[in-house]
């Protein structure tokens, strides 16, 4: 790779932390190519001939947020921790994206562009859920899960799940609050209400 093209990648990923941190927080609408440019201190000619037009580079930011949402998740289920720490880590990792795009952000652009809402089936479709698959696979190999419980119970379970997490995110604002969380969910998830007790502790 030659200078220049360094300095043209360098220059979109600037653009691209520029315009996902004023559209994660002003909302896609309220945000122009003037202040994203201002923000990333590059020119807007700079930022049109990179990705064209705003929509375009909507879709770029956004394509790329969940492409690195998908890579710390594979990176997630194919390292050596066990099932239980996995699980852990999972739940920081949902509670991570929920704080950096909250569900109403990503409900109102998906409602207001199609494109992007068929952006984001699809990474959900082909490359999300063959991942929790995997996942869950694992997990009943280890014996964690439970090789009686359908593969549409356990979704509807980290379905549940995720929601809860959406829907109570400020439960999450200290580490305090967020450590009981960890270590209660999993003592459930694995032992129920009244189960095995167990000591888990978060590190």
């Amino acid at each position: 790779m030659n200078g220049f093209e360094r300095r043209r990648l360098q220059k979109m990923e600037q653009i691209r932390k520029a315009a996902f941190s004023l559209f994660t927080k002003y909302g896609i609408q309220k945000v122009n190519i003037h202040e994203i440019a201002k923000k990333a201190n590059v020119s807007q000619v700079t930022i049109y001939n990179y990705f064209g037009s705003k929509d375009e580079l909507v879709y770029d930011v956004l394509k790329d947020y969940l492409e690195r949402q998908i890579d710390s998740f594979q990176q997630l289920i194919y390292c050596d921790l066990s099932f239980q720490d996995k699980l852990i880590k999972l739940i920081e990792l949902k509670i991570s994206s929920t704080n950096e795009l909250s569900p109403e952000f990503i409900e109102a652009i998906i409602s207001e562009n199609s494109q992007i809402a068929n952006l984001f089936q699809e990474f959900a479709n082909e490359k999300s859920m063959p991942l929790i698959v995997t996942f869950i696979e694992e997990g009943r190999k280890s014996g964690d899960i439970s090789s009686s419980l359908s593969m549409n119970t356990i979704f509807f379970i980290l379905q549940a799940m995720t929601d809860a997490i959406q829907k109570h995110s400020d439960i999450f604002q200290s580490n305090s609050n967020k450590d009981q969380f960890l270590t209660e969910f999993i003592h459930f998830f694995f032992y129920g209400i009244v189960g095995k007790k167990e000591d888990i502790s978060v590190e």
